[in-house]
């Protein structure tokens, strides 16, 4: 279930009248394990289809399916995510159709510091599916009776987003995000704190392997998110919290010692502990690693023990 909580519903026997009524619901986000559960126990109750991030894809979706509400499934978001949902937004208040989101209430919270983000229905988990469902209902028809009784004043007008066009919604959206990015306490207080019962480790690899590999390791007692480069990881440690990192040393683009330098750089990420993963073999560049003084270094291939112990002696 959505890790929703328990009153799930039982299977309802729809009448041709009762599904040719059902509310159209587009989903979209980073969490296709909440998109999947959710048209999973909605799609008796709401016409659901999936969408891909992508703005593109998004808009397309929009056009030809027409849906009453759209929900975007929260879950580590980065820049360029906040970006299109900011873009996406003023498509949809154009089309007069509500933005909703879904998530717990440290990514809620987070959405809510960025303009043209806000949903105008936010839905905090856990929730109950009939619950859900009962919220998702009620705000629909809500809003097409507002409609109704304001014909020429659009949801766009009426919802105070305060952006008159897509690049004064850019304009604000990277300002919000710079003084997020320059000022220390605005960066902590907007970081999406770990669950209280798990420690975050993320993981730092352009090779897709090591992050299955590690997550295989570490899932069963920790909450582990990757990332793919440098860049990617510093976004995302820019939203989350995070109580270890795990960094590749050979990286394209952006390598091991240059991320821990930006790190450095940020007096809330320089005491994050760090450990180098590598599969160099050469004295050498070892004692290079070691000489910017991470909290430790692992070879590759990465062997469970040995990092269930590093990790045990750095955070637990």
């Amino acid at each position: 279930m959505i890790p929703l909580s328990g009153n799930e519903p039982t299977a309802k026997t729809n009448t041709q009248e009762d599904i040719s009524m059902k509310y159209k619901v587009m989903l979209a986000g980073n969490s296709r394990k909440l998109i999947s559960t959710f048209f999973l126990q909605m799609d008796f109750a709401f016409d659901c289809v999936t969408s891909s991030v992508i703005f593109d894809d998004l808009k397309n979706h929009v056009q030809f399916f027409k849906p009453d509400i759209f929900i975007y499934c929260m879950r580590a978001e980065t820049r360029d995510d906040l970006v299109t949902i900011a873009s996406f937004h003023d498509v949809l208040g154009k089309h007069d159709i509500p933005f909703a989101a879904i998530g717990d209430s440290a990514s809620l919270d987070f959405a809510s510091k960025i303009p043209n983000c806000v949903p105008e229905l936010s839905i905090k988990l856990p929730m109950s599916t009939t619950d859900m469902e009962d919220t998702i209902t009620r705000f629909i028809k809500k809003h097409k009776a507002f409609l109704s009784s304001a014909a020429d004043s659009p949801l766009s007008k009426a919802l105070d987003t305060n952006a008159s066009s897509a690049f004064d919604t850019l304009a604000k959206l990277d300002n919000a995000l710079e003084e997020i990015e320059k000022d220390p306490a605005q960066k902590d207080s907007a970081r999406q704190p770990e669950s209280p019962d798990r420690h975050r480790i993320l993981v730092i690899d352009d090779a897709t392997i090591i992050h299955k590999t590690i997550k295989g390791y570490l899932d069963s007692k920790y909450e582990v998110a990757t990332a793919i480069s440098g860049k990617i990881a510093l976004r995302f440690l820019n939203t989350k919290e995070v109580s270890l990192i795990l960094l590749d040393y050979e990286m394209p683009d952006m390598n091991g010692p240059a991320v821990l330098e930006e790190l450095r750089k940020d007096p809330y990420l320089a005491t994050i502990p760090v450990v180098f993963l590598t599969g160099i073999n050469d004295v050498e560049k070892i004692k290079n690693a070691l000489a910017l003084k991470p909290q430790g270094y692992l070879l590759k291939p990465v062997e469970k023990d040995s990092l269930l112990a590093k990790i045990r002696e750095l955070i637990d």
